[in-house]
């Protein structure tokens, strides 16, 4: 038993373990570095192969991020989410087609649900529903139409629709507010302000621009800055005196270049328009005219005559109810007769009235002021040097004299049209101009296009230099260890394996010239002598003690690892 045991233990120390065995053979560290090696280079190619992503959509919702996310697995479109899911990238030539392709299916819808949601309506839907689905289609399709805005991120809108009511004091007017995100880094002017929120007046019946509240992501209300800008001047106002004072600087500037040059004269207007609004009306009465120069307007008259007995009368009473007394005779009277000479007078009464209406001198007059006319212009007007050569050839700017600055002076005027009733006030400076210089061209390597070119080269340079990097120093060593070496020959037939610095040597002698001295040859045939009694001692060493020979060939191998 003694005996089996001792055998048996000497067996297993005999016996080589796992990592000696790897180590012992030639050919795994030459694997091992060509395996190495490889995956290093198949890495280096992946990474240089590996698209250039590309946002597609940012800021997106849940519901919009999982339809882009759908869409781009069935057009088997890698992509990349960020941790919040708001940021979808694409491989970067890609990206303006898939926004195309997104583009045809509404896709994103940008969280505000707009009069699509009137498509899908029910059948028998009640009143109260049907009016809270258009109020939401409507604030949808407003908060799309603000968002469109280059400085708005997001935009929410909220309207406060009162009911319909039959009495004019129950009626109320509608009132609506803005919720604002912005992009970073940038603000909305008054003007932009006030542009939402007669965007929103315009969509909603009856709603005014004053009902309207625009707040930003920070709290802060925007909409009575722009009520305390635009209130005095609105933005026609500013668009009408910005045009003409254009106008007048234009022709300004389009009389006075050729004489100085285009880029030799600059002109500003300053124009103080009346924007007031004035309607009166004006009766005026002139002075009595003669009578012969009036004009007869109407003229009526009346005449009557009456001759004879007039009508029965009396004062009434009891005379005058008495029957009268008996006539007398025209016998019995003594002043009647044919010799009676009397002279009897009828009564006789006349009346004329005229009356004459003359026209009386009298004006109206009613006059309506126009609106936006010019009160008062204040022009100023540079003129650079003029430009003179020398004798010498050289340039030279001179200042023009009195009688050009008066000529231009003169010109101005009549281009404005000068008006001293107004007041207008002109302003003519003779000085010489700084010239801006140019800014320099980019350098031919500052091109993007040639730095994206570089890059891509760039990758492929570095695989290269890496791959030759690791066949130098790692695969090529174990390879040229571990094969088979060449064999030399010698002009006598001689032939051996080279595998040591004798080996190296030998070769070497090989390539060289035959043409060698006698003592080099007995040299070199001394050495082989050796070299060949070396290599029967060691086989006969290896067949006697195996175990040594591994030991001092694990030891070559270390010291050529070194």
């Amino acid at each position: 038993m003694t005996n089996g045991a001792t055998s048996t233990t000497v067996e297993d120390k005999q016996k080589p373990s796992l990592i000696e065995q790897i180590k012992a053979n030639p050919l795994i560290p030459a694997i091992v570095a060509g395996a190495a090696a490889l995956a290093i280079i198949v890495t280096l190619l992946l990474w240089a192969r590996t698209p250039d992503y590309r946002v597609l959509f940012s800021n997106l919702s849940g519901r919009d991020g999982g339809e882009i996310v759908t869409q781009l697995e069935q057009m088997q479109i890698p992509y990349k989410l960020t941790p919040n899911g708001e940021t979808i990238s694409i491989p970067a030539d890609k990206v303006a087609q898939t926004r195309l392709a997104m583009a045809t299916q509404g896709l994103p819808h940008g969280g505000n649900v707009g009069f699509e949601l009137m498509d899908t309506q029910s059948f028998g839907i009640s009143q109260f529903a049907e009016h809270i689905n258009y109020q939401r289609s409507l604030e949808g399709e407003l908060a799309r139409s603000i968002e469109s805005l280059g400085s708005v991120r997001t935009a929410r809108v909220h309207l406060a629709i009162p009911k319909p009511s039959v009495f004019v004091r129950d009626k109320k007017t509608p009132r609506a507010s803005v919720v604002l995100s912005l992009y970073g880094g940038r603000v909305l002017d008054p003007g932009q302000v006030n542009a939402i929120a007669h965007l929103v007046s315009s969509s909603v019946t009856d709603l005014p621009a004053s009902q309207v509240t625009v707040v930003d992501e920070s709290g802060k209300l925007l909409s009575s800055k722009a009520n305390d800008a635009m209130g005095s001047m609105n933005e026609t106002q500013l668009t009408y005196t910005s045009k003409i004072e254009d106008n007048i600087r234009q022709r300004i500037e389009a009389i006075i270049a050729p004489l100085v040059g285009q880029e030799n004269v600059k002109a500003m207007v300053n124009a103080d328009i009346d924007f007031s609004v004035g309607e009166h009306t004006q009766e005026q009465y002139g002075p009595n005219q003669p009578p012969n120069e009036a004009a007869v307007r109407s003229q009526q008259s009346s005449e009557s005559s009456q001759i004879g007995e007039g009508t029965v009368g009396g004062v009434p009473g009891a005379l005058s109810n008495q029957p009268p007394g008996t006539a007398a005779s025209p016998i019995n009277n003594p002043n009647t007769g044919e010799n009676a000479n009397t002279e009897v007078t009828a009564p006789k009464s006349s009346q004329k009235n005229v009356t004459t209406n003359y026209e009386v001198d009298r004006t109206i007059r009613h006059v309506k002021e126009d609106t936006g006319t010019v009160s008062r212009l204040s022009v100023a007007v540079v003129v650079d040097y003029r430009p003179t050569v020398d004798e010498e050839g050289n340039i030279t700017m001179v200042a023009l004299d009195a009688d050009e600055l008066d000529r231009i002076n003169r010109l101005v005027r009549e281009a404005m049209g000068f008006s001293a009733t107004r007041g207008d006030s002109l302003e003519v400076v003779n000085s010489r101009f700084t010239k801006t210089q140019p800014l320099p061209e980019p350098a031919w390597w500052e091109n993007p296009q040639l730095i994206a070119l570089a890059m891509t080269i760039g990758k492929y340079l570095l695989i290269a230099l890496v791959a030759l990097i690791l066949w130098k120093k790692l695969v090529k060593p174990y390879a040229g260890r571990y094969l088979p070496a060449p064999v030399a020959s010698t002009p006598e037939g001689f032939s051996a394996t080279v595998g040591d610095d004798d080996e190296d040597e030998d070769e070497d002698d090989a390539e060289e010239n035959t043409a060698l001295t006698k003592a080099e040859e007995q040299k070199r045939q001394k050495k082989r002598d050796d070299y060949n009694r070396k290599l029967d001692k060691t086989r006969n060493l290896a067949q006697e003690d195996p175990k040594l020979v591994a030991v001092i060939i694990k030891g070559w191998m270390s010291e050529h690892g070194k």
